[in-house]
């Protein structure tokens, strides 16, 4: 049974969890079973009554890289050939009669990026045969950036006068002037490692900086992209910002991003030990832009936050879809990146900016082809193709993120809860 049958993930039976218990893998796996179908209120508690749109995720099919560097099959039948490409934090744009991906720091490169023919378009993602990229896409991420740290999830945009611009994730460089107070004389000074004991607030040069969004440009997809000589948005005070993602309705452009509380540390454990008693707000923020994606408009609002221990308070990875009766579905994960609980959910709002409600679960570990941790998801322009990563292995939080593709389907829902 390969992993390109018909099986269909649908959100449309929501399932409240009691406020006292969050949705632990156990908890989901008693819960769900083998299925894909649950959903969650948009907070714990007081029941709502709502129409929600179905969301179906079918063909669901883990991307065979054509690559001379990875091309030692597994035998794990069940997923049909395996390469063993890691592609973490994928997006995808069509461009020049084909299909690109881009995905976070792997193979070998910056930005990694693999391309792909379909066959019969607009007939899904099962007509796709993938070929991994040879040059980097993004060889040079700019002066004001810290290469070193590794450049998470980019999101290509083609603009209106033809230009393909880049929006990436990485840490602002050391060098980067950072200002603290002094105890002593209680004024600010730079600092350095000499003085920043003294300081009462030096967390960016701890940190060697928060990550920051950052914008290169390029007149072909697949680069080699330019940087722009300063980020286009940075949120020390939020913990940094990452997950940069676009929406364009063919008027007006916009930009989507996380604010990363999570850094901040709290009792969010992805990586650390928890390092206070409370979940730091981790809110998804939506801007407009001008045509040119380069250039920021008006100021930016929150569109999406964590529900606490319900979801690890943490989301992140947007993506937007305008469904055909004029509302929007905004696509992200929630819980910690590299546990099993990840996932990947949805929120719908009748206006792009939000506030948006009636949260469900698209796809999570408990599904039927052994994919842990799924999230990440990028939708094509069309709102037919989905890419998303996932790992083979459970309790796997170092392992590979695989690429895997599938078709969304979204249809007005008779499901009231």
């Amino acid at each position: 049974m390969g992993l390109n049958e018909n099986k269909v993930a649908n959100a449309t039976t929501p399932v409240r969890y009691p406020s006292s218990e969050p949705p632990t893998m156990k908890t989901l796996l008693a819960i769900l079973g083998a299925g894909l179908v649950a959903g969650v209120p948009d907070l714990p508690g007081k029941p709502q009554s709502r129409v929600l749109p179905k969301i179906e995720l079918t063909n669901i099919t883990q991307i065979n890289m054509n690559s001379a560097k990875s091309a030692k099959f597994s035998a794990r039948s069940i997923f049909g050939p395996f390469m063993g490409v890691d592609f973490p934090d994928p997006s995808i744009i069509s461009a020049n009669g084909l299909w690109y991906a881009f995905a976070t720091t792997s193979n070998g490169k910056n930005i990694p990026f693999a391309t792909s023919v379909d066959v019969f378009p607009g007939q899904g993602s099962d007509t796709f045969t993938w070929t991994l990229g040879t040059t980097d896409a993004l060889p040079n991420a700019g002066a004001w950036a810290d290469a070193g740290k590794g450049i998470w999830a980019p999101d290509i945009q083609l603009n209106d006068d033809g230009t393909f611009v880049m929006w990436y994730v990485l840490k602002l460089a050391v060098s980067v002037v950072r200002l603290g107070v002094d105890r002593k004389i209680n004024c600010p000074r730079e600092l350095t490692a000499a003085i920043h004991l003294d300081m009462t607030d030096y967390t960016a040069w701890k940190n060697g900086g928060t990550h920051c969004i950052g914008v290169a440009t390029s007149a072909s997809v697949t680069g080699p992209y330019t940087p722009q000589s300063t980020p286009l948005i940075c949120d020390d005070a939020g913990g940094g910002v990452i997950d940069a993602a676009g929406y364009d309705d063919g008027k007006n452009r916009w930009i989507m991003w996380k604010v990363d509380g999570s850094a901040l540390g709290g009792l969010t454990t992805c990586v650390n030990t928890p390092t206070g008693s409370i979940y730091y707000p981790t809110p998804i923020m939506i801007q407009q832009m001008q045509r040119d994606a380069i250039t920021l408009v008006g100021s930016p609002s929150k569109i999406l936050d964590h529900v606490g221990a319900n979801n690890d308070g943490i989301v992140e990875a947007p993506s937007l879809y305008k469904i055909s009766d004029g509302n929007y579905v905004l696509f992200y994960s929630a819980h910690c990146f590299n546990d099993d609980n990840y996932d990947i959910e949805a929120a719908f709002s009748s206006t792009i900016n939000g506030a948006y409600t009636d949260r469900v679960i698209v796809m999570n570990t408990a599904n039927p082809y052994g994919i842990y941790g799924p999230g990440g998801l990028d939708l094509d322009p069309n709102g037919v193709t989905a890419v998303f990563h996932g790992r083979l292995k459970p309790n796997d939080p170092s392992g590979a993120r695989q690429l895997f593709s599938g078709d969304i389907k979204i249809t007005r829902g008779s499901v009231t809860y």
